[in-house]
């Protein structure tokens, strides 16, 4: 019985620790005493049966210690930031809960390695999940809707304003934005892309078409550079006469790297 009683502490205290570590990872806040803290909440897993309570006053007791848990493992400075921690602690202790359960659930008594190690797979795809949509808020953040007119026709497109993109052109001295290789097909045509793609490409077809330095592209090298005859930005200014860099990829969630210049 004290292997099994260990087993369990170790499981709970595992457990107990991710779920202090995900809800700092959720909402980007720093804690304190997370080992001690998890340590603490396991003991008390281990002691509350014994005292054989209600359903009801059992699970009161369970939020009245979730409650000092959060204070102790957080710092709060409004009565709303303790609510938020709070929901998030619980939602946290619903999955890695849930995880555990059903893992027992589906392989029966399992070894204790293989549940710590679905639970730490668990997190590490929690992880994974906020680092992937807090990346993808904070390019919607910076996204704008672009409008490029070349020889009397317009296209719309998605502009990604990066305050990195320092890129200016030698030979006119104005600011460039960069576009993805999509993007360049739909503005001169598959026929251009593909002699651009061969290097057969004549840059005298492009207006004011010459050759730039671009390091932030790739492993950096010399990039096809043209001018276009007017490019609109949701929210900001009309750009007459903009300067455009090929990029021989395309983007993720955009099809052009807007210049700092538009920040």
């Amino acid at each position: 019985m004290e292997i099994v009683i260990e087993y369990v502490l170790i499981e709970n205290l595992f457990i107990d620790l991710m779920i202090f570590k995900t809800t700092a990872l959720v909402l980007k806040i720093k804690g304190r005493y997370f080992f001690l803290v998890s340590l603490f909440a396991s003991i008390f897993a281990l002691l509350l049966p014994i005292f054989h309570l209600g359903s009801i006053p059992s699970f009161f007791v369970k939020i009245l210690f979730g409650i000092l848990l959060t204070n102790l493992c957080f710092k709060f400075s409004t009565f709303r930031s303790f609510i938020k921690v709070f929901l998030v602690f619980i939602f946290s202790t619903f999955l890695y809960g849930g995880v555990a359960s059903f893992i027992t659930q589906t392989f029966g008594e399992v070894a204790v390695l293989v549940l710590l190690g679905g639970v730490t797979i668990s997190y590490f795809v929690t992880k994974y999940i906020i680092k992937f949509l807090s990346k993808r808020k904070l390019v919607q953040n910076f996204c704008y809707d672009v409008e490029l007119e070349v020889g009397g026709k317009r296209l719309g497109c998605k502009g990604f304003l990066d305050t990195g993109n320092l890129l200016v052109d030698p030979l006119t001295s104005r600011p460039v934005s960069i576009i993805g290789l999509k993007l360049f097909g739909k503005i001169f045509g598959e026929d251009d892309m593909l002699d651009l793609l061969t290097k057969k490409v004549d840059v005298s077809k492009f207006k004011l078409g010459h050759y730039i330095q671009l390091d932030t592209v790739g492993k950096g090298g010399k990039v096809l550079a043209f001018e276009i005859d007017r490019m609109f930005v949701q929210g900001k200014e009309v750009v007459d006469c903009p300067i455009l860099a090929l990029s021989l990829k395309n983007f993720s969630s955009y099809e052009m790297i807007l210049n700092s210049s538009f920040a």
